[in-house]
């Protein structure tokens, strides 16, 4: 089937903005409607219970912020006893409560919804969105997300995508999407290193990129590291300047700290090109105004810190990949950080040279993503012609994506160590066997915890969950093995089956992960989504 008939979304779901692109006649391009191209990832709820999604949420945020969630990315498929989630419910106006399965729940419109469900709403608006534009119904979609994220995270995706009526045909990750862009728009042939610096995570991807083929060298990140910490940073000197001025504290003042971290963000937009940016408000807290100037030098000063923790994980990067800076061809930016004069400097410090700035950081990820879901369906999309080839080399052979897993994925050893069973940076798909045998006499199910990340200690590390195999047959101790073999597939999620070596015999393999959502909660969830997002007028439980 054609795209012109099938059209497959492609999105990047954002913490700060969200963008869908879709391939047509050749050219990719990102939808629009009205005026949204570039969309908030920001959900409210209204007094009377609606859910309303992008711009129209945002400006919630100075009315009821406690009804507001923004961010939310940022906790999706974590656990709530994580320390990032900890730090988030310090911050965020609105409140963040553990959920079932040591999971994320945040309180809107008096229920509890996971970060998945908010992640639904955003996906559900793109793909109306896309509809209107096309005139069509729309399906399918290539998603994009960190290179960084985990098995939980990418899981928790598709299960949001799920719920906004999306078949997610693949999760692709955010630097390689964006190499794919750059690789149809640019010349190829060349060595790229993507600098992706979004609102809540950080991380660099190093590609070969030889005609249609896109292999990923190496990939490295920070995943709690983002435009966000720069907004904090701008709001504390706002807050200072206020109580400096006025003499009064706005802690615990929700209303009058959403109204500034508003105008936090328009300040780091404005310095992103203007060497000042002033602003003036005439009510920010109890009929008090207020005055606030800050000049791009004074900003990077503040901020320099949180720009320089992406420097180690550029040279982490590099040295995984066994080049040099000098061996790097060019830089492509993605995020809308990466505007920041400081941010490019340091960018070319690191690297010796200066990035390109020919593609839109703002949506380079999505354009990358509809570019390979036009690929998955066997549509021909021109790549790029190098100069001086003929106008036949544009000829749309199809992209061909050699990614990497970002983080090792391990299982608990005795002393709580890890057993690695697939390195970092292994080429995906891939699968590793390992062999496990009972330790009592008709022992009938054997548990296995697995993480991913890169320390020796178990508990230093993220832990995924807990992996059963269940069903075993009656023998004495150690007589019984079972081979597990543990796949990573080509969008980044664990695969796990189990068979009894001896007797040939496929086991019971269920993997509870840990922050993830069960039947029940997806369910519930798509009801309150598939009736319009009303979810303080149907009658569940009201948050107490």
């Amino acid at each position: 089937m054609s795209i012109e008939s099938e059209p497959v979304l492609g999105i990047d779901l954002g913490t700060t903005n969200s963008a869908c692109a879709v391939v047509r006649g050749g050219r990719a391009s990102v939808v629009r409607r009205g005026d949204d191209r570039i969309i908030p990832s920001v959900v409210a709820a209204m007094p009377d219970g609606r859910i309303i999604v992008g711009n129209r949420a945002k400006q919630r945020r100075a009315v009821d912020p406690t009804q507001v969630v923004f961010s939310a990315k940022r906790m999706i498929g974590r656990r709530f006893s994580s320390p990032e989630v900890q730090r988030m419910r310090e911050t965020m106006p609105y409140r963040i409560v553990e959920g079932p399965n040591e999971g994320v729940a945040i309180e809107l419109g008096g229920q509890l919804l996971s970060p998945v469900e908010i992640a639904a709403h955003v996906l559900k608006y793109l793909r109306e969105m896309a509809e209107e534009a096309l005139q069509q119904p729309c399906s399918k979609a290539v998603i994009a997300v960190p290179a960084n994220f985990t098995d939980a995270q990418r899981s928790a995706t598709r299960i949001a995508a799920r719920l906004a009526n999306l078949d997610v045909i693949r999760v692709i990750n955010e630097p390689t999407a964006a190499a794919l862009a750059y690789g149809y728009i640019e010349d190829t042939d060349r060595r790229i290193a993507v600098y992706d610096f979004g609102g809540g995570t950080f991380d660099v991807t190093i590609l070969q990129i030889t005609r249609n083929v896109f292999e990923v060298l190496a990939t490295s990140g920070e995943m709690f590291l983002g435009g966000d910490d720069i907004d904090e940073a701008i709001l504390a000197l706002m807050a200072q300047a206020f109580e400096r001025q006025h003499g009064l504290s706005l802690r615990g003042q929700t209303v009058a700290m959403e109204k500034l971290r508003a105008l936090a963000e328009q300040v780091k937009i404005e310095l992103s090109e203007n060497f000042r940016s002033g602003i003036r408000v005439d009510d920010v807290f109890a009929g008090r105004g207020f005055e606030f100037a800050l000049s791009e030098a004074d900003l990077r000063w503040h901020i320099e810190p949180i720009v320089r923790r992406t420097v180690p994980v550029c040279i982490d990067a590099l040295r995984v990949a066994g080049l040099t800076p000098q061996l790097i061809d060019e830089i492509v930016l993605v995020g809308g950080t990466t505007r920041l004069p400081l941010v490019r400097e340091v960018v070319a410090q690191v690297f010796g040279k200066p990035a390109q700035t020919s593609i839109n950081p703002m949506s380079v990820v999505a354009v990358g993503a509809a570019i390979q879901g036009a690929a998955l369906l066997g549509s021909l999309v021109p790549m790029a012609t190098s100069p001086g080839a003929g106008a036949a080399a544009s000829g749309g052979a199809s992209a061909v994506l050699l990614d990497v897993t970002p983080r090792s994925l391990g299982v608990r050893t005795l002393g709580g160590f890890v057993d690695v069973v697939i390195p970092r940076n292994t080429a995906i798909p891939v699968e590793q066997t390992r062999l496990f045998t009972t330790t009592t006499d008709n022992q009938r199910f054997v548990r296995i915890q697995v993480c991913q990340g890169e320390a020796e200690d178990f508990d230093a590390n993220h832990k995924l969950g807990e992996l059963t195999l269940a069903g075993l047959r009656d023998a004495a101790r150690g007589e019984v093995t079972i081979a597990v073999t543990f796949e990573i597939n080509a969008d980044g999620l664990i695969e796990v089956r189990a068979i009894d070596q001896d007797t040939g015999a496929r086991q019971s393999a269920t993997m509870r992960v840990l922050g993830g959502l069960d039947e029940h909660d997806v369910a519930a969830a798509a009801a309150r989504i598939a009736g319009g997002g009303e979810v303080a007028a149907r009658g569940r439980t009201v948050v107490p």
